[in-house]
């Protein structure tokens, strides 16, 4: 009988002493997956952050020489339907192409999954503003690319005038976005 009682009392304890074992296991192994997706994290925050700035510092640039360049071709506009005249300038639109790698990197390491969820939606608007804004550029690019117009031409001005009247507006959302997630959301993001 105390050989049964003792046999009972060590099986219970080795029960027990391997289901703690295990139970330590799965919380260790849960704290280092814990801790790994926090990396990944904020590894894409960091990323994300200097693409962002990046970013901002192309459209720092092309919204000035977007609103130069239209009031030009406004002014070429006047002159050839005022005067008829032939308009001795040529145009040169920068249509600098905005990154978003830190983004669809995030997006395929599954980093956004252990961001905060209101950031990470604010960020994926702003991507996808940013998407937007890309796909009209694109299209310009190849609308323009199949035809063969003089900048002498009235319709290949306003043709530019509207590509420009379009993406500066765009260009001004994208700049205040950008500020907005540098200021608020990406620097809060780094400080946790």
């Amino acid at each position: 009988m105390k050989s049964k009682k003792s046999n009972l009392q060590r099986l219970i304890f080795e029960f027990i002493s391997v289901s703690f074992a295990v139970l330590v296991a799965l919380l260790v192994n849960q704290w280092r997956e814990d801790h790994n997706n926090n990396n990944l994290a904020e590894k894409a925050i960091y990323n994300i952050k200097q693409e962002i700035q990046e970013n901002k510092d192309v459209m720092d640039i092309l919204i000035p020489s977007h609103k130069s360049i239209l009031s030009n071709i406004d002014s070429m506009i006047v002159r050839k339907e005022k005067y008829n005249s032939t308009v001795d300038s040529s145009i040169s639109i920068n249509v600098t192409l905005i990154s978003s790698s830190a983004w669809e990197m995030a997006e395929i390491t599954n980093a956004i999954f252990y961001l905060d969820f209101d950031d990470a939606n604010k960020m994926a608007k702003v991507y996808n503003l940013q998407s937007y804004y890309e796909s009209i550029i694109k299209q310009f690019i190849l609308k323009n690319s199949y035809s063969y117009q003089s900048n002498q031409d009235l319709e290949f001005l306003k043709n530019n005038k509207q590509f420009l009247e379009t993406i500066i507006p765009m260009e001004e959302d994208l700049q205040i976005y950008f500020n907005l997630l540098l200021k608020n959301v990406l620097v809060e993001e780094a400080k946790k």
